[in-house]
């Protein structure tokens, strides 16, 4: 086989030269940046659908928790008197303004520093809710005439949106 013969075979079989492949490679690269920065975006806020989903269960579980108490007092019979010391020891609707460390008594391995979760009736942590904050609000109002209070739970995390979660509701002397 001569020298011509081996070239011309070369030209036949249609090989890319290495400009054609460093341009390919450029292109590949920029597809898959672009793929890049929107799968992170993706992935950043691919949670905050079941964040705000915890968030609002946790507010409604405080909620709820909150407006089944009494609407006074039962020691004193006085309307937002002094309050209990603990959660577990809250009797009446007033004794939540102001929640401190989500109303946590205790810690666990989970959640070792008081008010790290959202906490159950008992003060004990709940493992699977850390970084939650609950706010509780609690002051008189009237509604259409009548006398109450205004109970409000935020629920907020770092993963969510703005401020969280409001739940609002109004209690009126039974």
């Amino acid at each position: 086989m001569s020298r011509g013969d081996f070239g011309r075979r070369a030209q036949a079989q249609g090989g890319y030269s290495l400009i054609e492949v460093v341009a390919a490679i450029v292109v590949l690269g920029l597809v898959f940046s672009g793929f890049a920065s929107v799968y992170g975006t993706v992935l950043q806020q691919g949670a905050q659908p079941q964040l705000g989903s915890q968030a609002l269960t946790v507010a409604d579980a405080y909620l709820s928790e909150i407006t089944s108490r009494a609407y006074r007092d039962p020691d004193s019979g006085a309307l937002c008197g002094g309050g209990e010391a603990a959660r577990p020891l809250f009797d009446d609707v007033c004794d939540y303004d102001g929640l401190a460390q989500n109303g946590c008594t205790a810690t666990s391995a989970a959640c070792p520093a008081l008010g790290d979760c959202a906490c159950g009736r008992d003060g004990q942590p709940l493992a699977g809710l850390n970084a939650f904050r609950v706010a509780v609000g609690v002051t008189p109002a009237t509604l259409s005439g009548v006398n109450g209070l205004d109970v409000q739970v935020r629920v907020s995390h770092d993963g969510l949106a703005a401020d969280g979660v409001l739940l609002q509701s109004f209690r009126a002397e039974d």
